[in-house]
């Protein structure tokens, strides 16, 4: 019996896919899932390789395709664009994700057990009484207590900014675009989840002039920061922030539990590769137990073909944070410099739309 707590985007995914190698899964979440209203603005950028291995899987959530990537800042005379005339990716709401997610384990034969008290002590414990598990998977996020418990530490760095999140009504002609602009107080995004409807998330320093408590004004505001090139944002719901952090283990199992997504990593959302790193874990994991069985060899299988692109990743986006944002001149000027090199060269264009894409997985 493989355990997994946690019935998030990822847990729920990584139970489907085990499911469907032939493996008995349980499944534990605190509660019931339930669909989120029409202003959640808490979204996902599922790159290409995300989209097959979910697809590969039978999960198909409601997502919206899009086809380019614009990336600018203020203080740089060049724009970055990535085209794919068929699709980069996609963005999907992640409640959809997450009900897509738990009705294919459910079809898929997972047991599914919600509001249990869990607790590690040399093995699994649901509800004070011990239970077998040839394997248990922490999928419970950032906060993880199976990781705490089990005796694996994340200290999160606090990275000196919080994420607003707002959902909006825009203009269709840019449905097909995502886009980012990096301030000198840091990056904000735009990311359409339907032909009218996008989501900005604006994250900012600490120290920053607050947004107002309007999201009415917080919308005109991302609008000029974009300097309009995306016409006028009405907000659709109230504004909602989050503290940002990033981490990241030195060990990823311990005594027959392995950490999977935020339980393991965590990253600045600046690029939306969170969730992407997330199924990344959960697809080298069914990979390596698939060849290996649910023993310490396909741990440290996946492990080592984990850790170094979720910790590369990490430390690209606080380089991506740190050199956007710095007030330092000659920082900013060669932050600026890079920007024009890749516009100017298409290789490297290419190099990074196919790591943008999630392509470079496929070895």
């Amino acid at each position: 019996m493989i355990r997994i707590v946690g019935a998030g985007m990822v847990g729920a995914s990584l139970a489907t896919a085990m499911a469907k190698q032939g493996h008995s899964v349980c499944l534990y979440e605190k509660s019931t899932w339930a669909p989120s209203g029409e202003s959640d603005a808490r979204v996902s950028a599922l790159n290409q390789n995300s989209l097959d291995w979910l697809e590969s899987i039978g999960i198909r959530p409601a997502v919206h395709p899009f086809k380019r990537m614009h990336v600018f800042a203020e203080r740089a005379s060049s724009d970055l664009v990535w085209e794919d005339p068929h699709s980069m990716g996609a963005l999907v709401v992640n409640n959809a994700l997450q009900g897509a997610a738990i009705e294919s384990a459910k079809a898929a034969g997972v047991q599914l057990e919600y509001g249990r008290s869990l607790r590690w002590d040399d093995g699994l414990w649901v509800d004070d009484v011990p239970v077998q598990s040839d394997l248990c998977v922490a999928a419970d996020g950032a906060r993880s207590q199976l990781r705490a418990q089990v005796g694996l530490t994340l200290q999160p760095r606090d990275t000196g900014q919080n994420a607003t999140f707002l959902r909006v009504h825009m203009d269709p002609n840019f449905a097909d675009t995502t886009a980012q602009v990096f301030l000198q107080t840091g990056p904000l995004a735009f990311l359409p989840v339907a032909e009218d409807q996008a989501v900005l998330v604006w994250s900012r320093d600490l120290q920053a002039e607050p947004l107002p408590d309007s999201a009415e004004r917080i919308a005109e505001l991302a609008a000029s920061a974009f300097e309009h090139r995306f016409g006028r944002f009405t907000a659709l719901g109230p504004a909602t922030q989050v503290a940002l952090y990033d981490g990241h283990v030195s060990q990823y199992h311990k005594d027959g539990v392995v950490l999977v997504g935020d339980a393991a990593h965590q990253i600045h959302p600046l690029a939306g590769q969170g969730v992407n790193l997330g199924l990344a874990d959960a697809q080298a994991l069914v990979a390596a137990i698939s060849k290996r069985g649910p023993g310490v060899p396909a741990l440290r299988q996946y492990a080592r073909e984990r850790y170094w692109p979720n910790e590369a990743t990490r430390q690209g986006m606080r380089a991506l944070q740190h050199a956007f944002g710095s007030p330092f001149v000659p920082l900013a000027a060669l932050s600026a410099l890079v920007l024009r090199t890749f516009s100017y060269s298409n290789t490297l264009r290419r190099a990074s739309h196919s790591i943008a894409s999630g392509r470079y997985n496929q070895g």
